[in-house]
């Protein structure tokens, strides 16, 4: 497919496509519902080709690790983003319609295209049941946005398209658009999917519904569905013989092309009933040559007002979803999905502020992210992030000649942009997303709405920790939660005991990284969200390498016991702390001390007994929490020719061990 002219890409990626208000106000009021189900959330979405496309986008996007998998229904999309987002995406498109240039085209039909749009979809449908190897929901779906190219460019050039939007949809419609903008609006659709990260047959199906009958019959099944769908539209209910000749060569009968068309019709009507929409003046298409008033763009006032209502509406119900999230690491992971859903910066970290805001921690990523992220980004050594923290500001970071960024290399970017998460007083971290290039003139004319999403963002986190300090004095509900909470990490974090048991049975004593493998383990637990949200974790190692002779499998085991060990301690939440590197002479020998403490309270005879507890005892019942417990911890050390004390307290545990030490296997 050939790509679009470079002066319209833009535009066509950040458009903005408008939805029937009834639609709206019905979704809004499903979304307060308390017994509403996602099968109903979906099947009025599965009415509006803008809504449509916006959550399928979201739910393929990065944010979601969807990028090369299989394409979704749209009752797996809309299940995918949950009811918090699909609220606050509705929340926007109202905001924006509301205030938006579409209200002021008077002469554009809006209604009939949504008409016409759903008509293909149920008739697409309809053909794929009569067809092996074709999915109905798929050819739905295809059927809902065949014409979304024409809804895009309405919105992305008003100015170029208002009088093309008023065309009969048909090939004369299509050669117009080449003539005047270089591209179609099949071929607009198409590229959109794509970029959508929909299915190659979906994008088929798009951009082929125009084309003649003979080429057609080489295509895919799915494709000649929605083409024939929407010619079989395009028939009147009382004649719809009259146009239907070469229909007969799909094997289609003329009495069941008339039952097709009139139950399509049925169905249609019925939807729109349901929502209270009027379609009574929309039988016939737009004539050509018909005139439509142009929209006229906001003034400086209403752009404004816009914005603040956005601000106080979309964001303040984005900062209810965090706060009210179970767990911090769920929040982290959600505030990445709504910068995908509300600022189409799919492929985002967030980076929490530590050392007195010198350093940035990273805390949520996307997987493929996890094998070369640091442990620590230092802002001296990143003049774009020491940037954003210090001045508190948006601030966009691009690679440039020999320069060098670890963020850049880390997240396969050349240019990123900087968000930074902010209260009245701090600045908690940073948000950082892939910019791609055709979305970065865009991004830097929205600093205001980037600001004020990293504003309402911190404000969230900030009052989540301020809540996870005040959980002591909570009711039993809520200790009874956190127990639970705490149950099911205990189980998790077993099976990965488990798992990495069965490869150190006979393993050799090797050189390993300690600093690489305490990273490893702890964005593996935070990307599992295996630490409880009242619970904070941090790593503080050396920026050399500390190499140690032992396993990295019985270095992990340890790591993940020992973490496990401190989340049981602290109920209530609290800090653990992991320290690795320190170089420690004992007995005539060199060892490399690593460190794990928590602000639990404990009983030296306790921890003690638990220690030295005999192998076979804390193994005896694979279903107990505890199976993998301290005196596993204790064997493992040894085998490894350590060392192994602690401190126990009513302040907390610290747990110390000391490796060998070995030589950088690349020296």
């Amino acid at each position: 497919m050939s790509q679009p002219p470079e002066d319209i890409l833009e535009r066509l990626l950040v458009a903005r496509l408008p939805s029937p208000p009834q639609t709206l106000i019905r979704l809004m009021s499903l979304c307060q519902s308390d017994d509403v189900g996602m099968a109903e959330l979906s099947e009025l979405i599965a009415s509006d080709p803008g809504l449509a496309s916006k959550v399928l986008s979201v739910a393929h996007s990065a944010a979601y690790h969807r990028t090369n998998a299989k394409t979704l229904t749209l009752l797996q999309a809309t299940s995918t983003l949950g009811m918090g987002l699909i609220k606050v995406l509705v929340i926007s498109e109202s905001v924006f319609q509301t205030f938006n240039a579409f209200r002021q085209a008077g002469g554009v039909n809006l209604q009939y295209f949504w008409k016409h749009s759903l008509k293909v979809a149920v008739l697409a449908r309809a053909m794929a049941e009569r067809q092996s190897g074709v999915s109905s929901e798929e050819a739905y779906l295809a059927g809902l946005l065949h014409d979304v190219g024409r809804l895009a460019l309405l919105a992305a050039i008003p100015e170029r398209y208002t009088e093309l939007f008023g065309q009969p949809d048909n090939a004369g419609l299509c050669n117009q658009e080449q003539r005047l903008l270089g591209m179609s609006h099949a071929q607009a659709g198409a590229w959109l999917l794509e970029h959508w990260h929909l299915n190659d047959a979906m994008v088929d199906a798009v951009l082929s519904h125009h084309d003649d009958v003979p080429p057609l019959k080489d295509t895919r099944p799915l494709a000649r569905s929605v083409h024939l769908a929407h010619r079989l539209a395009a028939l009147p209910l009382n004649k719809p013989f009259d146009n239907a000749p070469d229909i007969l060569e799909q094997d289609l009968t003329l009495s069941e092309i008339a039952a097709l068309v009139q139950k399509a019709a049925l169905q249609v009507a019925q939807i729109a009933r349901d929502l209270g929409v009027d379609i009574s003046d929309t039988d016939s298409p737009p004539t050509a040559g018909q005139v439509i008033t142009r929209p006229q763009p906001l003034d400086a006032t209403q752009t404004q007002l816009a914005q603040e209502v956005l601000n106080r509406s979309v964001l303040n119900e984005m900062a209810m979803t965090l706060i009210n999230m179970t767990s911090t690491n769920a929040a982290l992971t959600s505030l990445r999905q709504h910068a995908s859903a509300l600022l189409q910066l799919e492929d985002a970290m967030v980076m929490l502020a530590r050392d007195n805001q010198q350093t940035l921690v990273p805390v949520s990523m996307n997987e493929r992210h996890l094998d070369a992220t640091p442990l620590s980004f230092d802002l001296a050594l990143d003049a774009p992030m020491l940037q954003c923290v210090s001045q508190r500001k948006v601030v966009f970071s691009k690679r440039t000649g020999a320069s060098t960024s670890i963020l850049l290399d880390v997240m396969h970017a050349d240019e990123v942009v900087l968000l930074p998460l902010l209260t009245a007083q701090h600045c908690l971290g940073v948000l950082a997303a892939v910019v791609a290039p055709e979305y970065s003139h865009h991004l830097k004319t929205q600093l205001p709405t980037l600001q004020a999403f990293g504003v309402y963002a911190g404000l969230a986190l900030s009052r989540r920790r301020l809540a996870e300090k005040k959980r002591p004095v909570q009711n039993i509900s809520a200790k009874e939660a956190q127990q639970l909470e705490l149950k099911r990490v205990a189980q998790a974090v077993n099976l990965l005991v488990e798992s990495l048991s069965k490869t150190t049975q006979a393993v050799v004593m090797a050189p390993v990284e300690l600093s690489l493998a305490v990273r490893d383990i702890v964005q593996l637990l935070q990307h599992r969200q295996l630490i409880p949200g009242n619970i904070e974790i941090n790593s503080e190692l050396p920026n050399r390498a500390s190499w140690v002779q032992s396993s990295l499998g019985m270095v992990k085991q340890i790591l993940l016991i020992l973490i496990k060990n401190a989340c049981e301690s602290m109920p209530d939440g609290g800090q653990i702390v992991i320290n690795g590197g320190v170089l420690v002479q004992r007995e005539g020998a060199v060892y490399t001390a690593l460190t794990v403490s928590d602000s639990g309270p404990s009983l030296k005879e306790a921890v003690q007994a638990q220690l030295y507890e005999p192998m076979h005892t804390a193994e005896r019942d694979e279903s107990e929490l505890h199976r993998y417990g301290l005196s596993m911890v204790n064997h493992l050390v040894e085998k490894m020719d350590g060392h192994l004390k602690f401190n126990a307290s009513a302040t907390g545990t610290k747990f110390e061990i000391l490796l060998p030490c070995a030589r950088n296997p690349t020296v």
